[in-house]
């Protein structure tokens, strides 16, 4: 697959209501737009369903475009008998989500944190996904390189050490700014933001301390991703950095087929290009 390159932003913001869909003892807001093969979104950390409006009023103009607020993420009050954020209670929920659509397997858009989930979901149950089009995604369970791990764990300790500093002292909307500073890859980038995707991530801070301390991910192996049986596209930006860029180059490596690099793009690609990003995956769903 050709590399992309950052140009316009695109798209324009979505108000329609969402719905919610009864997903394993929890209702999750669900908005979508469009029709035909359904296409559904999956978010990053600290984020929610609202984050794709802009690209659902793209990819909803061939497809049925759905993007959802994973568990604990949003707006909305958290149940007593959840099971705990992480990957596999996500995975589990995707699973669901997608049974419930009763509509056909579904092609995936994934981003960061969410990669993992869209990958768990895709090894157990692939009859349920027609392909997944990831971009960076966020566990490292895959990385073997030893100079890689390393270039790795420096650069999480870069990132993230601020961030847990700022949980430790209760402060959640300055571990938001720190968390969009680092993904951003320089300082004030959440502060220069529009105040509507601001909002979206103050939001979900309370999502931040739940996350530093999630049950440990599923394991994904290099032979795992190997033997997916689904297309599987891993992208990631020429300029992000390494606690995004490492684990996405060795993903990649162990995925037969194409990846796609979008050239000059970081880790906030989706959000900074959605014209972009959206090409790029309509582009990706139509050579399946």
């Amino acid at each position: 697959m050709e590399s992309a390159s950052p140009g316009g932003r695109g798209g324009s913001d979505n108000t329609q209501a969402p719905r919610f869909i009864e997903v394993n003892g929890a209702r999750l807001a669900c908005a979508e737009q469009g029709q035909g093969t359904p296409v559904v979104f999956l978010h990053g950390a600290g984020s929610d369903h609202r984050m794709w409006d802009r690209h659902r009023a793209i990819v909803g103009q061939h497809h049925r475009a759905m993007a959802y607020s994973q568990r604990y993420f949003g707006t909305g009050a958290w149940g007593a008998s959840w099971p705990p954020l992480g990957v596999q209670t996500h995975a589990d929920d995707l699973i669901a989500l997608l049974r419930a659509l009763d509509a056909g397997p579904a092609h995936l858009v994934a981003w960061s944190y969410a990669g993992h989930v869209a990958l768990s979901a895709a090894l157990g149950q692939p009859e349920l996904i027609r392909s997944a089009f990831i971009y960076e995604p966020g566990v490292p369970s895959y990385v073997t390189d030893p100079a890689e791990l390393r270039a790795l764990g420096d650069d999480m300790n870069a990132m993230f050490g601020p961030v847990f500093g700022a949980v430790q002292r209760g402060e959640l909307q300055q571990a938001v700014r720190l968390l969009l500073d680092g993904s951003g890859q320089r300082e004030g980038y959440f502060d220069a933001q529009p105040a509507e995707r601001q909002a979206v991530y103050l939001d979900n801070a309370r999502t931040i301390p739940l996350l530093l301390s999630q049950p440990q991910p599923p394991t994904i192996t290099c032979d795992d991703l190997a033997s997916l049986k689904v297309p599987v596209t891993i992208a990631y930006g020429e300029l992000s950095r390494p606690v995004f860029s490492v684990v996405s180059r060795a993903a990649a490596r162990c995925i037969p087929g194409q990846h796609l690099v979008a050239r000059g793009a970081t880790h906030m690609w989706p959000e900074e290009d959605v014209a972009a990003f959206c090409a790029a995956v309509l582009g990706f769903i139509k050579e399946r």
